[in-house]
């Protein structure tokens, strides 16, 4: 039985990017590109001024319904499109491992990726995560941040984040995300204030206050406890991490 995937019929803008992705997306056969273009100029031509994009994407889910030439891959793009947009909901994310891991990943470029990859190879990660797997089971994670931040917020965020780690880590485990094994506490900068939760590299597995070893096994209890026995402020945020400033 076919899942209907969840489109953007309504909101304009969504239907753009999806439109765009869309035409981006590889093809095995050469012609999918020219139906899907001609779907699009179709959908638009007799009603321009009433959500053409919107009214496209609804043609083209239409379309792949059928048989018709091409039918079958356009299907299996508009989910993989889908998947996408669903899959990555923040603005930027950071890629690890990176050589430029300091340099932000728009999410639009992370869609991409992700409509390249296909939706079997693109996953949820721990948390808000991203997970593209490579050929060679390979992985790339991409973790929303903040780019925002100042150059000065940045260096006073990365500061507090060591003096957190330095009081933590004789007392708790840490995470290790870059191996993506093992659960334990993440620690990360949040522009001058540093968030500290717990991470776990189970995709189906729930972080911050729905972890029982989190929340009600007492390490989110022991880290505000060391925290502000150094002369930090550790406050529950509603996701159940803590944050921290001075």
């Amino acid at each position: 039985m076919r899942t209907e995937p969840r489109l953007p019929v309504t909101d304009e803008s969504e239907a753009r990017e999806f439109l765009e992705l869309l035409e981006d997306a590889p093809f095995s056969a050469p012609y999918t590109g020219q139906v899907i273009d001609w779907l699009i100029r179709d959908s638009t031509a007799h009603a321009p001024d009433t959500s053409p994009a919107a009214r496209a994407v609804a043609a083209l889910w239409h379309y792949s319904a059928g048989r018709d030439v091409g039918a079958g891959e356009i299907a299996e793009r508009v989910r993989d499109v889908a998947h996408a947009m669903s899959l990555v909901a923040d603005e930027h994310y950071a890629a690890d491992p990176s050589p430029r891991r300091h340099r932000p990943v728009h999410g639009r470029s992370v869609r991409k990726l992700c409509v390249a990859a296909g939706r079997r190879r693109s996953l949820a990660g721990p948390g808000r995560t991203v997970v593209i797997a490579q050929d060679t089971h390979g992985h790339t994670v991409y973790r929303p941040v903040a780019p925002s931040a100042s150059p000065d917020e940045a260096k006073a965020g990365e500061t507090l984040r060591r003096e957190v780690l330095t009081v933590l880590a004789p007392h708790v485990h840490l995470a290790d995300r870059r191996s993506f094994h093992g659960s334990g506490v993440l620690v990360e900068c949040r522009h001058e204030s540093v968030e500290v939760t717990w991470w776990s590299p189970d995709p189906q597995a729930e972080r911050d206050h729905h972890n029982p070893a989190w929340s009600t096994g007492g390490v989110r209890l022991l880290c505000s406890a060391l925290l502000r026995g150094e002369g930090m402020k550790a406050t529950v945020q509603p996701n159940g991490a803590l944050l921290v400033t001075r």
